[in-house]
C-alpha cells in the first residue's frame, strides 16, 4: 500500500535511526513512504499558540492533498497535531503502531525470537492520550513482544511522563521524571517517541532503550543485537 509520510523535524535530526527503522520495517511489509513534498515544521509540544501551530499542521496536509488518502507520522507530537489539524477528515492520520498488527508481525518472517528477555513497552504521554488522538491499540507494543516470547515488566508507567519536553528549560525536572520510570521498570525499554527516547537515555546509567523498530529489525535479522 502506498502511504503519505511526515518525517517531523527529529526524524530528520536526533532521531535518524527512527527514521531509517520505519522506512525499513514498511519496506519489509511491502509499503511505499511517499514524503510529503517541502513538509514544514509543526511545531511539536513547544509552540505557545494552539491555534497557531495547528495551523502548521494544516499547511502540511496541504502540501499532501491529491497525493495521498493516508499519512504516517512516527513523531507522536508530529502525529497529535496533524491529527487536530485534520478538522475536515480529509485523511486518514496514522502512527506506524497502527499498522502492526498480528497479520503484520508474521509477514515479517521473523529469524529470531525473544524468549527469556524482559521488556518494559514505553508510551510516554502522548501517544496513549487524550482518546481523540489517541492510537486505537493501547498495548500494541505489549502484544508484538508477547508475540514473539518476551516477557513484559513497567505495565503501570507505561504512560508516565518522561519530561522530555522539558529537557532544555527544566532539565532538573526531566531527570526526576525519567529517573521514576526506570526505577519503576525493568529490562530493555522500548519506546516510539523520539523526545521519550532522549530523555531515558540520557538519565539511565545500565539500562538499553531502543525504538521499537530496531526489536523488529532484531528479530528480522537485519540488527545483530538489540
Amino acid at each position: 500500500m502506498n502511504y503519505g509520510y511526515y518525517p517531523g523535524c527529529s526524524l530528520t535530526g536526533s532521531a535518524r535511526k527512527l527514521d531509517k527503522g520505519v522506512r525499513a520495517i514498511f519496506r519489509k511489509l511491502g509499503h511505499s513512504l511517499n514524503e510529503i513534498p517541502d513538509w514544514n515544521c509543526c511545531g511539536a509540544l513547544e509552540y505557545g499558540d494552539r491555534n497557531e501551530l495547528i495551523g502548521l499542521s494544516r499547511e502540511n496536509l496541504k502540501k499532501a492533498e491529491g497525493m495521498c488518502r493516508e499519512i504516517v507520522a512516527p513523531c507522536p507530537a508530529c502525529y497529535k497535531n496533524l491529527k487536530e489539524a485534520n478538522s475536515d477528515a480529509n485523511f486518514e492520520i496514522l502512527n506506524p503502531l497502527e499498522l502492526l498488527d498480528k497479520e503484520a508481525l508474521v509477514s515479517l518472517n521473523a529469524m529470531r525470537d525473544l524468549k527469556g528477555k524482559v521488556f518494559t513497552p514505553y508510551y510516554g504521554c502522548v501517544l496513549l492520550r487524550p482518546e481523540e488522538t489517541a492510537i486505537r491499540n493501547k498495548t500494541v507494543m505489549e502484544d508484538l513482544i508477547t508475540f514473539f516470547g518476551g516477557e513484559i515488566e513497567g505495565e503501570k508507567i507505561k504512560d508516565r511522563c518522561c519530561g522530555g519536553n522539558q529537557f532544555f528549560a527544566n532539565k532538573w525536572a526531566t531527570e526526576k521524571l525519567s529517573t521514576l520510570i526506570l526505577e519503576k521498570s525493568r529490562g530493555v525499554m522500548v519506546v516510539f517517541c523520539p523526545l521519550c527516547h532522549m530523555a531515558l537515555k540520557t538519565f539511565s546509567t545500565k539500562r538499553k532503550i531502543i525504538y521499537l523498530t530496531d526489536l523488529l529489525l532484531y528479530l528480522t535479522g537485519d540488527n545483530n543485537a538489540l
